[in-house]
Order: structure tokens, then sequence, then C-alpha cells
């Protein structure tokens, strides 16, 4: 994947993300009222729905191989590939574990329910942490360095 390729990618995948993200934090804001089964329903659905589109995008990075790229054209940002990987791992799993709790919600669980809340906010905000520290080096990479003596 060349840089403008990456480029147009890397903005696209964030719109998406970024939208899918806005769904569920107005769904994990507004408290239901009424029938929680619907609710409980519908937050079901839109994590399910980021929750396939995260696994495809984290995929998606490590397949498509920028991220390989990214130690071949600077070397020194080996370590911090490294941990983008990582945390790769570990989104993936809280995203899994979140996934389970959302899905035995019963009515009944207005402790869980609010907790399964807190932990879709908490997990949004360490995802646009990593996304903005994934950024950071990915645009370090392919940025030429034109301030320096060959």
């Amino acid at each position: 994947m060349d840089s403008d390729d990456l480029t147009t990618w890397m903005l696209e995948e964030h719109t998406k993300v970024a939208e899918l993200a806005a769904h569920l934090r107005q769904r994990v804001a507004s408290a239901p009222r009424g029938d929680p089964a619907r609710w409980i329903a519908e937050l079901r659905r839109e994590f399910d729905e980021f929750f396939l589109h995260m696994a495809r995008h984290l995929e998606l990075e490590e397949a498509g191989g920028y991220l390989a790229q990214v130690v071949e054209l600077r070397p020194t940002l080996a370590q911090a590939v490294e941990i983008i990987r990582h945390e790769h791992e570990e989104l993936s799993q809280i995203f899994r574990e979140v996934q389970e709790a959302v899905h035995e919600l019963g009515p009944a669980d207005v402790l869980l329910l609010r907790d399964c809340c807190k932990r879709i906010e908490y997990l949004l905000t360490w995802l646009e942490r990593h996304e903005e520290h994934e950024n950071h080096v990915v645009v370090y990479a392919f940025t030429q360095d034109f301030g320096g003596p060959d």
C-alpha cells in the first residue's frame, strides 16, 4: 500500500470508526426508558456492528502490512510498532469481553447494564488514544525529513 492509498484508507476508516463510536456513545449515554429489553437489543446490535468493523479494521492493519512498511521505512519505530501490535491484541480481548457482557444483559440487570455502558465508554476512549498514537507513528514514518544534513 503506497502512502496515498494508506492516507485515503486511514481517513475513510477513521470516519467510519468515529461514526460507529458516536452511535455507541449516544446509546450508552441514554439510559433505557420504558422497555429496557428493546434498548438492550439495540445496544447489542450497535456493539456487534462496531465489534465486527473493528475486528476487520485491526486485521487489515496487520495483514495490509503497513505496520511492516513503517518499520521498513523507519527502523527506529520498531518498538512503537510492537506497542501498536500489542495494543491490537489487548483491544481485541477487551472487545470480546465487553461483547460477551453485553450479550448476557437482561432487562432486570440495572447495575450490570450501567457497568457495560462504562466499559464501552472506556473502550472507546482507549481506542481513540490508540488510533492517535498509531496515526502519529504512521505520519512520522511516511513523512520525509528535510531538516538535516545527508
